[in-house]
């Protein structure tokens, strides 16, 4: 029997050299890889993700603004549907 085994992971390529007797993991080498190509590519990520999280915040705060208004909206709405249906409201203790 050897001394270690190497195992190589499928998914991640990570090397991993094991101890046969106990089961631990003596070492663990991870392939580097480079996420972008290069710094122009990294700066372009960078700004898109700073445009969206600005779109995500402005989007917020208009919904903020308007929340008084959606929530009359929606209420509206379930007393409209309230009042088509036949059925009484559901009672909470009833649910058991």
């Amino acid at each position: 029997m050897p001394e270690t085994l190497k195992i190589l992971c499928p998914c991640c390529e990570t090397l991993l050299v094991v101890d046969p007797a106990s089961g631990a993991i003596l070492r663990e080498e991870r392939k580097k890889h480079r996420e972008h190509a290069s710094l122009d590519d990294a700066l372009g990520v960078v700004k898109a993700q700073k445009r969206e999280a600005e779109e995500k915040l402005r989007r917020a705060m208009d919904e903020n603004r308007h929340r008084d208004e959606i929530l009359e909206k929606k209420f509206e709405e379930a007393r409209k549907k309230a009042a088509e249906t036949d059925e009484p409201p559901p009672r909470p203790f009833d649910g058991d």
